[in-house]
């Protein structure tokens, strides 16, 4: 028929060809995830199970590169909406927001250290990297 385009001969790049990737992403994700809150059973640290799994993606991340390659079609999503994890947060702080209240001082106490020290560590491992770069 004249003035219909030829057919593309590219496979469709929509949301269907990237299912596959997704949910093997999800599960890499979700493995390590679980594998952490098993070490932190196991173990008994006091750090959250899913903090533990992202530390193993990164340590093996480090060693084998394929590996973050996997779980980014899966983590991009998550961290484009980012802001929709801290709903259920955000709905427990203003349920106990009486005892937010109460707690004031600590926590305030808690999150000011927290983040002067972050401060500084950050500051002294910044000007140790500085002075190595001018040394070398």
């Amino acid at each position: 028929m004249p003035g219909t385009p030829p057919p593309d001969p590219t496979p469709s790049r929509g949301w269907s060809a990237h299912v596959p990737a997704v949910l093997a992403g999800l599960a890499l994700l979700l493995g390590l995830q679980l594998a952490g809150t098993i070490l932190v059973d196991v173990t008994g640290l006091p750090v959250p199970g899913a903090v533990v799994g992202l530390a193993v993606l990164l340590v093996v991340g480090a060693r084998w590169r394929g590996v973050v390659g996997r779980a980014e079609p899966a983590g991009s999503p998550l961290l484009k909406h980012l802001q929709l994890l801290f709903v259920p947060p955000g709905v427990g702080a203003l349920t106990q927001l009486s005892t937010l209240v109460q707690n004031a001082g600590p926590l305030l106490l808690a999150v000011v250290g927290s983040f002067a020290a972050g401060l500084v560590v950050a500051g002294t491992v910044l000007q140790k990297l500085l002075r190595r770069r001018r040394s070398a």
